[in-house]
């Protein structure tokens, strides 16, 4: 650290109460107004911290203890160093020391801070001075501290500059006063001092807003007509005028400001108001809310300070507690509660004011409730602004009844809502459409309303804040329930409207469109089955919702929604159709998050007798497709081909060639994994040219991905047959498809699937981005079986890393969960674990891995016969003769299946058994036939090792040694 003592000492010659600036490179410091600007612009900086800065900068060029500087900052209390320290480093921040090697604070090690730069002090000027006229504004006093408002500042003030005319508009709240100050002071220069403050709010009659400027301005008694008066007076006048809070006298607010603007050319007019003055000259400026973070995963205390609305909820509750710390823990609760607030700072300084009483849980908890309404804000803050239910009851009551009628039936949407819907909602004996649609048009315009960026249909938005208000509203009208009634039914048509026009192939409405409004759905919901509810329209909306719920994922939400729907189908007057998707949702979701298990079955085989009963052909494929999953995953292989049979011979009856490819994909799979590898390849290549290349419709009543399905299957018949790097090219072109496709549920269906042809290649390493992504996913949506498959997954990775004391007991923990979930680990897992459980001399265990695995699958029993010899030859004195039989039976049911993979990888272990025992001809006569058949993937691990196998045998050194079992 620099010693401040070497630097050239600036003697202050005056006292810093007798002067007004304090200059310092291109600072400015306002020690009477007590602020910080650069370059003309002012710079954000905390009271305290202003404190610091002018007290160091009266001792410029000397150390100031800390002792010192925590009495003069904090004379009545006791902080902490560390209090003194973050102040410091805020100054630090503001300033940018150390930035192009400027120095302003330096710290002096053990003693205190120092101010190191050459500062200037200008005198107040006497009141005889020519600077009088800087001193005649009205302005209130100046806000310390605008946080996050710099860029609309320096909008405003150009805008300002340029138009001579404009409104800052925007809701309650919002800052639009503060905004409107700070803009004046940086101007304040330019008018030389003469900007006036009008504080229309104030006011009650509304014709006697021209008297009260004129009267502000000195101008009493001069005439009748106050607006002639103050015309005549400023024609010739260079002067700022802010005009505040004009909403509830906006006709003769903004009859005025057009006048002076028309009239007096030198009058700059700033307005504040809730709705834009609509007169000739007006330039609107939209304040937009302070930034939040979005709702995504958690931030961290340095990303969090990024946005404007957490650094003034912090600075405000330091203030407010002055024990109270940004941290990484309550970040994420501080974010919660500013997205909560939507940005409004009145309601972010509020709440950040009780965050040192409550805490930051009990504030959320608050926000919920209509306390928070409630919430005294500073004393010196003008009455319409001292609680946010004054604000709202400010603009409340300036609507027309009509309008309030709209306002507060609208708080039973949550989040965004379209235009018909509004209607829809809104309209109940009274008013009418078209009387809506002025009421909506109003409520935009006077920052009631929201209308949200985006494509067509516009979307409208209460703020967070405004709708508990309008709630509160519609439940003392006594119009809660039939609001929420007709609410939910909107949502039953807007369900069924979507299914009918995506089974029409329609693209007026997208999935999107739905899913931006399943927070209406849900709230929906809740009411149905709630005691007040309506159960009827609740069944409906249930039934309708389960594809949306689970395209989104949402398994526990579908379950809990369809159980609660079943147990009400009495209600119902489409009992059957209900019934049938009710269970058939029911039974998908309960096989994605809680595995085999029976439940999901039954599921599955009621709605497959409903579906037959009415003679619903669609559904019938449906439900196949859902039960030959199941039985896959269970290891009912023979069930599952019987069921695909049957769903292939139904789609080819029913016409329909997408169908009819759908169910060849599942017949295609499970030929496939009975061994019948041609046949298998047969049905999958004819499914691939019948199924669309894109993503079928998002409600397509089959909720399964075919086309990865069908591709990743293809990838595993080819690897078996011999072609593993086409095999690779097409697995890895379906994984980056099905990601793409963002459905969590899909895609770890797929990656599950996918995961053989790694392991296979002895390549689980390079699999590793995708178990990252199953975990994610699996994690996130409650996933369980999937997270468990994940976990062995990453097992594997580990073991191939010669990890063995990691990966052995992770792999047998995972297995052990997804047997509870009724979830057949298979062949894929099972044999590595054979594999590595005789490496560590487990016989025992390794061969109960293998007889476990010998049941499963029939197009891996070649594989689990050789890896069965593999294990038996790691035994002490194995049976030779048991280890040739294994390999032989692998060998002859490999070229039954067309398996040229595993009839190589079995010829491989056979033709070193035989040349270890010196028979080395017939082990090169096994293997040379087969290897010369082999046409891609020489640089794969099993392609290597029969190809060095091969040269030794065909070496002139027939007993060199060989190498070990790959």
């Amino acid at each position: 650290m620099d010693d401040p003592t070497q630097v050239t000492r600036h003697q202050v010659a005056t006292d810093v109460s007798a002067a007004s600036i304090v200059t310092f490179g291109s600072f400015r410091v306002h020690l009477v107004e007590r602020w910080l600007e650069k370059d003309g612009r002012p710079i954000r900086m905390s009271e305290r911290a202003i404190d610091v800065l002018i007290i160091l900068i009266e001792r410029a060029g000397t150390i100031v203890s800390k002792t010192e500087l925590l009495a003069r900052v904090w004379p009545n209390e006791k902080p902490d160093e560390n209090s003194l320290r973050a102040y410091v480093a805020a100054i630090r921040r503001a300033l940018g020391d150390g930035e192009t090697g400027a120095r302003y604070v330096a710290t002096v090690s053990g003693q205190g801070y120092c101010f190191v730069a050459r500062t200037s002090f200008a005198e107040l000027r006497s009141e005889g001075s020519k600077s009088t006229k800087a001193q005649t504004h009205n302005l209130p006093p100046r806000s310390t501290t605008v946080i996050g408002r710099e860029k609309a500042v320096r909008e405003l003030s150009d805008s300002l500059l340029r138009e001579r005319f404009v409104s800052i508009v925007g809701p309650g709240g919002i800052g639009k006063t503060t905004v409107a100050l700070s803009a004046a002071y940086v101007l304040l220069n330019k008018f030389e001092g003469a900007a006036f403050f009008f504080d229309l709010g104030s006011i009650r009659d509304a014709a006697l807003v021209p008297n009260v400027i004129a009267a502000t301005l000195g101008l009493v008694g001069r005439s009748d007509n106050a607006a002639d008066v103050l015309v005549a007076f400023l024609r010739d006048k260079r002067t700022l005028l802010i005009l505040d809070c004009c909403e509830h006298v906006i006709e003769t607010s903004a009859a005025l400001a057009e006048t002076l603007y028309k009239l007096a050319p030198q009058v700059y007019i700033l307005a504040t108001s809730r709705e834009a003055l609509r007169v000739e000259g007006e330039t609107i400026y939209r304040l937009p809310p302070l930034a939040i973070p979005p709702d995504e995963a958690p931030l961290s205390a340095e990303q969090a300070l990024r946005f404007s609305a957490i650094q003034l909820f912090v600075e405000r509750a330091t203030a407010s507690a002055g024990g109270f710390d940004l941290t990484e823990a309550n970040a994420p609760l501080i974010a919660e509660i500013c997205r909560k607030l939507d940005g409004i700072a009145l309601a972010i300084e509020l709440a950040s004011s009780r965050a040192g009483t409550f805490g930051l849980k009990e504030t959320i908890s608050l926000l919920s409730t209509q306390s928070g309404l409630l919430w005294q804000g500073r004393r010196t803050a003008l009455p319409r602004q001292q609680t946010l239910r004054a604000t709202l009851d400010w603009s409340y009551n300036l609507l027309m009844e009509r309008e309030r009628e709209v306002f507060r039936r609208l708080s039973v949407f949550s989040g965004t809502f379209t235009l018909d819907a509004a209607i829809e909602v809104s309209m109940m004996r009274e008013p009418r459409a078209q009387q809506v649609l002025l009421a909506l048009e109003s409520l935009v315009a006077k920052s009631l309303l929201n209308t949200m960026p985006g494509p067509e249909p516009t979307r409208y938005r209460l703020l967070d804040t405004s709708r508990a208000y309008a709630a509160e509203q519609l439940s003392a009208a006594g119009e809660q329930e039939a609001t929420a009634q007709r609410h939910a039914s909107y949502f039953v048509k807007f369900l069924e409207q979507f299914g009918r026009l995506v089974s029409d192939d329609s693209k007026s409405l997208s999935f999107a469109d739905v899913a931006e409004q399943f927070g209406n759905i849900r709230s929906a919901l809740v009411w149905c089955f709630s005691e007040s509810g309506d159960l009827p329209i609740g069944v409906a909306l249930a039934a309708a919702s389960m594809p949306v719920l689970l395209e989104l994922s949402l398994f526990q939400e579908c379950q809990l929604w369809a159980t609660r729907a079943i147990g009400h189908l009495e209600v119902s007057e489409r009992n059957t159709e209900h019934d049938l998707n009710l269970h058939a949702a029911l039974g998908l979701a309960v096989m994605h998050s809680a595995g085999n298990i029976p439940a999901a079955e039954s599921c599955f085989v009621k709605a497959l007798a409903i579906a037959e009963q009415i003679g619903d052909v669609s559904s019938q494929i449906r439900l196949i497709e859902r039960l030959h999953v199941f039985y896959l995953r269970s290891g009912n292989h023979s069930e599952a081909l019987i069921l695909a049979a049957r769903g292939e011979a139904l789609a080819s009856a029913f016409g329909d060639p997408v169908q009819r490819a759908h169910m060849l994909v599942i017949y295609g799979m499970s030929c496939y994994l009975a061994g019948y590898t041609a046949l298998a390849r047969t049905s999958i290549e004819s499914a691939l040219v019948q199924l669309p290349r894109t993503e079928p419709a998002i409600l397509d009543r089959l909720n399964f991905d075919y086309l990865s399905r069908a591709r990743i299957t293809l990838a595993r018949i080819l690897w078996v047959q011999g072609y593993p790097d086409r095999a690779e090219t097409v697995v890895r072109e379906a994984l980056t498809d099905v990601i793409r496709l963002g459905h969590s549920a899909k895609l770890c269906t797929a990656i599950l699937w996918a995961h053989s042809l790694f392991v296979w290649d002895g390549e689980a390493e390079n699999y590793e981005i995708f178990i990252d992504k199953l975990l994610l996913d699996s994690e996130e949506h409650s996933l369980a079986p999937y997270r468990a498959f994940g976990e062995a997954a990453r097992a594997l990775v580990c073991i191939e890393r010669n990890q063995v004391e990691v990966g052995l007991p992770l792999l047998q923990r995972a297995m052990l969960d997804l047997r509870k979930q009724h979830f057949r680990p298979h062949t894929d897992l099972t044999l590595p674990l054979a594999v590595t459980l005789a490496k560590i001399g487990d016989h025992r265990g390794a061969t109960t891995a293998i007889d476990g695995a010998s049941g499963e699958f029939v197009c891996m029993l070649p594989e689990v016969l050789r890896i069965k010899a593999e294990v038996l030859l790691t035994m002490h004195n194995p049976d030779l003769a048991e280890v040739e039989s294994c390999l032989g039976r692998s060998l002859r049911m490999a070229r039954d299946q067309s398996a040229l993979a595993w009839e190589l990888r079995t010829a491989t272990s056979l033709a070193r058994l035989w040349a270890e025992q010196g028979r080395h001809e017939e082990a090169r006569e096994l293997l040379s036939p087969i290897h010369a058949r082999i046409t891609e993937g020489f640089n794969r691990k099993g392609v290597k090792t029969a190809s060095e196998l091969l040269q030794r045998l065909n070496s002139t050194m027939p007993d060199r040694a060989l190498s070990d079992s790959p």
